[in-house]
């Protein structure tokens, strides 16, 4: 039997033609000061107007600024590699979650461990699982198409629905290896921008992604969405 809970909440975000664009909004959490997030309510307006599928956020913005998001679009909640946390998201109205992990692979047991807490308790409420699974190599986000491979292979066998991880040259290396949708984190670290690698993305099969600082520090938040959302859903460039 279908999970139900999570076909409808996932079909929110992850349209019809099984791409989304998320924006990433969660960066305050470990940095507290980030730079183009001071005014958190206008940049939740600003990407809203401009047609994002979802804002990810922490659970101070749901509470603090519910107001501005609610009708208005979906809402994925970043938890820690808590079970208590899914039912507390659900309880928010959150129609995803998304956890973090930067590290090395293969994963240590404890924290594959953790990652199956978090997708069996998504299975128990009904709402979809987003892993966010960033191989480090001497601790910076990896560059080889292998090892991302890898680690979404990984957290797509440990549960997730949806797998977020490194954009990578032969990035449809890193599609085929992972039997659910696969969107990318942030920009192009080999120094091109959002646009090209959004492009490279969705035309390798991927899913989308979830981007934060290349359209939260752009010079028009508003105008690189609605860019942006021309390469996920209205074709290529």
């Amino acid at each position: 039997m279908p999970n139900i809970g999570k076909e409808i909440r996932i079909s929110r975000f992850l349209k019809s033609d099984g791409h989304t664009l998320i924006s990433a909004l969660d960066h305050g959490g470990e940095d507290a000061l980030v730079k183009g997030l001071e005014n958190m309510g206008k940049v939740l307006d600003s990407v809203i107007k401009g047609g994002v599928d979802a804002v990810l956020i922490n659970e101070g913005t749901l509470l603090r600024y519910y107001k501005i998001i609610v009708g208005r679009v979906p809402v994925v909640l970043n938890i820690p590699f808590d079970e208590d946390f899914v039912k507390f998201a659900v309880s928010l109205g959150a129609d995803a979650i998304k956890t973090t992990y930067f590290g090395e692979v293969p994963l240590k047991v404890d924290v594959a461990d953790k990652m199956r807490k978090i997708a069996r308790a998504s299975e128990e409420y009904g709402i979809p699982y987003i892993n966010e699974f960033i191989p480090l190599e001497k601790d910076v986000p990896s560059s080889s198409t292998e090892l991302v491979s890898r680690g979404a292979r990984a957290a797509a066998e440990y549960g997730a629905d949806i797998v977020k991880t490194s954009f990578v040259k032969n990035f449809n290396d890193v599609v085929k290896s992972c039997p659910v949708p696969v969107i990318i984190a942030g920009g192009d670290p080999s120094g091109g921008n959002i646009f090209n690698a959004m492009n490279e993305v969705i035309k390798a099969g991927g899913a989308g992604g979830a981007i934060g600082r290349s359209i939260f520090q752009s010079n028009n938040i508003e105008q690189t969405v609605k860019e942006l959302i021309k390469i996920v859903h209205g074709g290529l460039i």
